[in-house]
């Protein structure tokens, strides 16, 4: 009883059963109605107490006595004798009623107790939803930092089988950030696509997973001869790309990057996803559908958050994806003999690495609900 576990069932033990909501309304109008009952009998006993002294009942306390029994009898004749057979009988209808609906009636006073809830609490995660994140909406600038590129992601699990609205086979390649927002959500993504029994499923965060689908599903509108591999299309757009350190997530930021070399330029790149809010405030420019980069003002800012705020409305886990191409410091980083090195393992330093980057887009996530919820 000393563990922990004994703690736990300590605790257990000392829960007292509480009465159903109808055992307490009962129980409540029970104590009104003797109340009640009390007052009216003690009336009519005190209204007869003339008629205690009438020659009939031979002496003053025989009369109190006749006159109390019928006090007693009024009192019994005004109780529901009726009301549990009433309320049996009630409880058993709903208990019916439920099993039409294929519930299963356990006892029979559970019945009025969900009767009287007005919030169910549940677990979701796998319960409610089947714990594969999906990509449903994501958003892209257009010409200007408030014109959007909405596109909408059908599909409902792991597997890369679903449409993007709006996207046409060359897309890839005509819209400048859309080839950074793939290249930003595979790079700076650590979960594991795996291939088992003709299903894919996934070896990391369920929400790294799904962004990660999102670019095996952009495959069908290119044309290139992929390898069955299940991350073959995110592999083949960040193919240029080689990654040299993770900055891991931390609640204070909000965030997590990753900085890469890009092998065609031998430039240094960092790639960013986070918390909009976050992301947004901290964001100077944002990358437009021609490639061009321009810069954010507090308007600007104001309308994106709401966009933001819009997708959250629905439901969805709302990331915001980034990158940098001025990394200050970490420019010549290369490996773990850089100067700057020892400051990445320092929570409080990341965040001044991360000022400044150019936002490429959202993206709306959802954990689907399972069929029939």
């Amino acid at each position: 009883m000393n563990t922990e576990i004994g703690k736990i069932q300590a605790a257990l033990a000392d829960i007292e059963n509480e009465e159903s909501p109808l055992s307490q309304r009962l129980n409540e109008f029970g104590d009104v109605l003797a109340k009640i009952i009390g007052v009216i009998c003690l009336l009519v006993w005190l209204v007869n107490f003339r008629n205690f002294f009438d020659p009939v009942h031979k002496g003053a306390i025989r009369g109190c006595l006749y006159y109390f029994k019928v006090a007693v009898a009024l009192a019994v004749a005004a109780i529901p004798e009726g009301l549990p057979a009433v309320i049996t009988t009630s409880l058993a209808l709903g208990a019916r009623r439920m099993v039409k609906q294929q519930a299963i009636v356990r006892k029979i006073a559970t019945v009025e107790t969900l009767g009287c809830t007005n919030v169910i609490c549940s677990d979701k995660t796998g319960t409610l939803t089947t714990n594969e994140m999906v990509v449903r909406e994501f958003c892209l600038f257009g010409d200007n930092p408030t014109r959007f590129l909405d596109y909408t992601v059908s599909g409902v699990s792991f597997q890369p089988t679903g449409e993007v609205s709006g996207m046409q086979k060359g897309d890839i390649d005509n819209l400048k950030n859309l080839r950074l927002f793939c290249e930003s959500v595979v790079l700076n993504n650590q979960a594991v696509l795996l291939k088992k029994d003709d299903k894919l499923t996934k070896s990391g965060l369920p929400t790294e997973a799904a962004l990660k689908v999102l670019v095996e599903k952009f495959a069908q509108y290119d044309n290139q001869n992929l390898s069955a591999d299940p991350e073959a299309y995110g592999k083949f757009l960040t193919q240029n790309y080689q990654k040299l350190v993770t900055l891991e997530f931390t609640p204070e930021r909000k965030a997590m990057s990753v900085l890469c070399q890009n092998l065609q330029t031998n430039k240094n790149v960092m790639f960013l996803k986070g918390a909009p809010e976050r992301l947004i405030k901290s964001a100077a420019q944002v990358v437009l559908k021609n490639g061009e980069i321009v810069p954010l003002d507090k308007d600007d800012k104001i309308q994106i958050l709401q966009k933001v705020k819009k997708m959250a409305s629905k439901g969805y886990r709302t990331l915001a994806i980034a990158y940098k191409e001025n990394c200050g410091q970490l420019d010549d980083y290369k490996d773990s003999t850089h100067p700057s090195h020892s400051r990445l393992a320092l929570c409080e330093d990341l965040a001044e690495f991360e000022q400044d980057p150019i936002l490429i887009g959202i993206v709306g996530i959802q954990d689907p609900p399972r069929e029939g919820v």
